[in-house]
């Protein structure tokens, strides 16, 4: 089984809620992207209906005591684990392909 690397899309996010609001801003943003996304590449899937599973990563930057660092997140599927401190999210998914 041979597959294709393809990078779809991505996007940019800037959250500005605190560790505080983490319980509720977890649910809040999971159901959101999970539902605004499913729908969205469902027909992405529909058109295309090769794919094999996909990918999605998020490449943050977060700004702690006068030092940007920069954080890799992996995701599978829709495993969201949201825990960022006002972070700058980069935010794109891949695709294989058969």
């Amino acid at each position: 089984m041979q597959f294709v690397y393809y990078y779809y899309h991505y996007y940019y996010y800037y959250y500005y809620y605190y560790y505080y609001y983490y319980y509720y801003y977890y649910y809040y943003f999971y159901y959101y992207f999970y539902y605004y996304y499913y729908y969205y590449y469902f027909y992405y899937y529909y058109y295309y209906y090769y794919y094999f599973f996909y990918y999605y990563y998020y490449y943050c930057y977060y700004y702690y005591n006068n030092i940007y660092y920069f954080v890799y997140y992996y995701y599978y599927y829709y495993n969201y684990y949201y825990y960022y401190y006002n972070n700058y999210c980069y935010y794109y998914i891949s695709y294989y392909y058969y």
